[in-house]
């Protein structure tokens, strides 16, 4: 009975995991084709730009004069090769396939950076034992502050709404796709140098937050001892299988602290609400940070003080996203010689 419970719950993990890939390449592929030719720049003339944030349109005009200063340098010779003259007409039709990349790269090293320190840290047991102080500080720093309502309000909703907790479940894992939707929707509908500051945005957001996860390791809720009442909806049980996204060995499980979910959330949200041409997205927007607060607390994966420190990484994140423009170089050095080659512009 045991190995057929196993048997189908890693079908279940299997056939989940691979809805999750088939939407994501689906969205992907409907960006595409969506955006197959270039917007001319009178079509964004209606909407609101960020000429409200000079030091955006600045900062961009400056990075466009260097880069076509780069080009003038070593010219715009191209390439007779049938290779790269395809693949030229593949990008110049379809500008939306270079977004795939940038998408897979900050998605990859943020999820492989984690999953290397959770390996790296799995033989020293002390490190979870100190996560779990941590976790027990913030309760008490939340106790003191009369905000510690996060075991009340789960063993609320698994009593009187437990009908809600698969939606939750189901919101809590819809955190990469609403991500790749999100990414279309902005490259499609919003000027370009906002769309690239929120690129910026989301990889020094990534970058932060993984800061802040190493130097102070917090166990979540859901992981402290049975007396504190916290329930794990998220992880297998012989009822409830979980994903592989959530039981798998590299995953980083002590890293509470900040809460991204919900800071991913209220960036979203704010861009959409101060930068969509539609007026039911920009209402619709400011929803889905509620949303998340009662998802990653009623699922006990954070403390209320994890979503407060998360919501305030996107507001750095905005502040410092040129940051990642130091990475320009490197960019520049690998893809250089195939873009110049495609006549593509950068």
């Amino acid at each position: 009975m045991l190995q057929r419970s196993k048997t189908i719950e890693s079908l279940y993990d299997t056939d989940k995991t691979q809805q999750q890939t088939i939407a994501i390449i689906l969205a992907f592929t409907a960006g595409t084709l969506i955006n197959r030719r270039r917007l001319k720049p009178h079509q964004h003339a209606h909407q609101r730009d960020i000429e409200s944030i000079p030091e955006c349109i600045a900062g961009e005009k400056r990075a466009d004069v260097s880069s076509a200063e780069r080009r003038k340098k070593r010219g715009r010779s191209g390439s007779d090769l049938l290779v790269f003259r395809w693949l030229s007409w593949i990008f110049g039709t379809f500008p939306f396939l270079p977004e795939i990349w940038y998408w897979l790269l900050t998605y990859w090293i943020y999820q492989l950076s984690r999953a290397f320190t959770a390996r790296a840290i799995a033989p020293y047991p002390h490190i979870y034992a100190l996560a779990e102080e941590h976790a027990l500080q913030l309760l008490a720093v939340e106790r003191f502050l009369h905000i510690d309502f996060e075991q009340a309000f789960q063993a609320n909703m698994l009593t009187n709404h437990p009908c809600i907790m698969p939606v939750l479940r189901h919101v809590y894992h819809s955190h990469i796709i609403v991500g790749v939707v999100f990414i279309i929707y902005t490259y499609t509908f919003l000027p370009r140098p906002v769309y690239r500051r929120i690129r910026r945005t989301i990889a020094m957001d990534n970058f932060i937050a993984f800061v802040i996860l190493s130097l102070w390791r917090v166990a979540p809720p859901r992981m402290l001892p049975p007396e504190y009442g916290f329930v794990d909806v998220l992880h297998p049980t012989a009822v409830e299988p979980g994903s592989v996204w959530t039981n798998n060995r590299f995953r980083l499980t002590i890293a509470a602290m900040p809460s991204l979910h919900f800071g991913t959330a209220v960036l979203f949200a704010a861009c959409l609400a101060r930068f969509s041409p539609h007026v039911l997205v920009r209402w619709m927007a400011v929803l889905w940070p509620a949303v998340m607060f009662v998802t990653v607390v009623a699922t006990a994966n954070h403390f209320v003080l994890d979503v407060v420190v998360g919501a305030m990484v996107p507001v750095l994140g905005w502040r410092w996203n040129r940051g990642v423009l130091v990475l320009r170089g490197v960019h520049d050095w690998v893809l250089s010689p195939v873009t110049h080659r495609m006549d593509l512009e950068e």
